[in-house]
Order: C-alpha cells, then sequence, then structure tokens
C-alpha cells in the first residue's frame, strides 16, 4: 500500500464521530507521533480534498477557526473505492458465514462489500489472494447424517427477537412416548444462537420467572412469531455451554493407548496437564484431569477398538456395559439370520 494511502487511513482513523471534533492541528502532531513525516498545510489540503468528493461521511465545521474535522454520525461504512485485496479477502471469507452469524440488517448492509471483495479478487486471474481465497478454507466435518436446515424465515425472526432483546412465541416439536408433537411455547426468551455439528441451536428460557436454560435446533421450532414485550436476561449466559444438557464433572482418566492410535499418533491431547508414558508391553498410558462430557464419551466410543479405560471405575463400567449391549445385539442377530438360512 502506498505510503499517502497508508497515512489518510490513520488520518480518517484519528477523526470522532459528530458532534466530537478534532483540529487538523491535533491531527497533525498525532501523525507526527506515529512516525508520518507530514506538515499541517498538506494535511489541511487533504481533508478539504476528500470533504469535497464526499468521502467518509467527512463533516467540517467551519464556524470558527481553527476549523474542526468530524465523521457524519449517520455514515456508515468504508469506502468501496479503497478496498484492496487484504479487506477483500476477509470480506470473502466472511460472506461463507454471514447468513448464520450476522443480524440479516448486517447482512443486508455487507452485501455491496461482499460484491466488491469478489471483484477486486477476480480482476487478476494471477492475484495471489484470489489464489489463496481458492485454496484455504475452514469446512464442517462431513457427518454420516444430514439434519433439516432452520427455513430461513424462522432463522430470521429468531436474530431479530435475539438482536432486539424481544420474546417470541412458537411451537416446538417434542417427542413424548415415542410420538411427535408439536406444542405451543410462549413467552420464550431468546439467549443465544450457537452451530454445533452442522445443526442451529437457540438457547432460551421459558416466561418471565423460570430460570432453566434450554436448547433447541431452530428447525424444531414453527409458527415463530415476535412479541412486543422485552425478553428476560440472565447475566450467567455462557454461548460455549450452549447444547450442553447434561450435567458435567471433572475426573482424573486413565487410558491404555495401541501404539497405531491415531491419538497417539498425532500427539493429541485431552487436556494441558496430561502425561504420557510408554510401557513394556508397547501401549501408551494416558493420564489427564478433563470434563466428563457426552463428546468425550462419543471419542473414546469411536476408538473402542485402540484405547482401553482404566479409570475411573464408573467409567470403566460405562463402556464394559455399553460393550456387553453391542455384543449380545450381534450375537442375538447373528444367530437369528442363521436360524432363518436353515
Amino acid at each position: 500500500m502506498q505510503t499517502n494511502i497508508q497515512r489518510q487511513i490513520a488520518m480518517l482513523e484519528l477523526i470522532p464521530r459528530h458532534p466530537r471534533r478534532i483540529t487538523a492541528n491535533d491531527i497533525t502532531e498525532k501523525l507526527n507521533n506515529r512516525d508520518f513525516d507530514i506538515g499541517l498545510r498538506t494535511v489541511q489540503r487533504e481533508l478539504k480534498a476528500m470533504h469535497d468528493m464526499g468521502l467518509f461521511g467527512l463533516v467540517m465545521d467551519d464556524r470558527c477557526k481553527p476549523f474542526g474535522w468530524s465523521i457524519a454520525a449517520c455514515w456508515r461504512g468504508i469506502n468501496l473505492t479503497l478496498m484492496d485485496q487484504h479487506v477483500a479477502l476477509a470480506f470473502h471469507t466472511l460472506q461463507h458465514s454471514a447468513n448464520q452469524l450476522l443480524p440479516p440488517q448486517s447482512v443486508k448492509q455487507l452485501k455491496p462489500y461482499f460484491e466488491k471483495a469478489d471483484q477486486v479478487l477476480g480482476s487478476d486471474p494471477d492475484n495471489p489472494w484470489l489464489y489463496w481465497a481458492c485454496r484455504v478454507a475452514q469446512l464442517p466435518e462431513p457427518l454420516p447424517i444430514t439434519y433439516d436446515e432452520p427455513d430461513p424465515k424462522a432463522l430470521e425472526t429468531v436474530q431479530q427477537a435475539l438482536l432486539n432483546h424481544q420474546q417470541i412465541g412458537c411451537q416446538i416439536q417434542r417427542v413424548i412416548k415415542g410420538k411427535s408433537y408439536w406444542i405451543d411455547y410462549r413467552p420464550i426468551n431468546p439467549e443465544g444462537i450457537k452451530i454445533s455439528g452442522g445443526v442451529v441451536l437457540l438457547a432460551f428460557t421459558l416466561g418471565n420467572t423460570h430460570s432453566r436454560r434450554y436448547a433447541k435446533p431452530i428447525h424444531m421450532l414453527r409458527n415463530i412469531e415476535l412479541l412486543d414485550t422485552k425478553a428476560v436476561m440472565r447475566s450467567d449466559f455462557d454461548i460455549a455451554r450452549v447444547g450442553n444438557v447434561h450435567s458435567e464433572s471433572t475426573i482424573d482418566i486413565e487410558l491404555l493407548f495401541e501404539p497405531s492410535a491415531s491419538f497417539i499418533l498425532r500427539n493429541a491431547k485431552l487436556s494441558d496437564n496430561q502425561t504420557l508414558e510408554r510401557r513394556v508391553d508397547g501401549r501408551y498410558l494416558v493420564k489427564a484431569n478433563v470434563m466428563d462430557t457426552p463428546k468425550l464419551r462419543e471419542f473414546l466410543w469411536s476408538m473402542a477398538d485402540s484405547v482401553e479405560v482404566i479409570a475411573p471405575v464408573k467409567l470403566r463400567a460405562h463402556f464394559c456395559k455399553l460393550s456387553s449391549k453391542v455384543i449380545n445385539k450381534y450375537q442375538t442377530a447373528t444367530s437369528e439370520v442363521v436360524a432363518e438360512q436353515v
């Protein structure tokens, strides 16, 4: 980026929003403190030029000298004509997750920037930033199953409610004794939205006095409507804990891994305090203090052929019972198939 453009961007960063103001003298002093070799006349000339071109919402207060400079309170955004390849790459990356992570109003406001970013990146087929954009991505882990996508209108309504701290009313799908029902709930207090494992979850509480927190996939909500009442907000909300419906406790875990286990080959860790010891038989003893969560148990079960749970006893018993169920199920099924074939 050219020096004068860097200086002008630094200059704009110093200008406050109206009604606050800053003089050209103060801007010059601050720029020189940031190692920009520039005089007062140059600053005045560049400010006047940007103001006359209507750039950046620049406002000049010439009621008294020295003139004051500010950014119009109603002005928003950055000037599209100055978008460089670094900023274009950032907008290009944001574009792929904007619909789920940003309110609809923000996505609409950013649409011209997304379009400009595509133009900047696509203007030169040899552009290294375009090359990067086509070859670096954070993709969801492929799953053997798929889930229903939330209705776009329903998601937009929930986002609107969360943004404005409004309560909603809707029907929530529940399975009771093996049967599915749509039950009406209102008022509902939206607290947060989390995307986990390909599922968009809404965290919420019910009513105006209940403290219990729920998390439901948004595709399991229908006929969502905004209410005119303000949502009840709680200070203990933590987006990282959304969807963790089971109580979690810390355990000291001991595991025996086969040398060929991917966990060992990839130098993976269960926690920062993990220790690893190679035994005489070639297996690895791993000890760590971890949270006992459904995800941990799912992870260990996925490696059942290469890991053995030694401690705690309660967790070992869980996998012993689970293994017995699986063995019994497959042996029973095999016997029935043989009997049918005979």
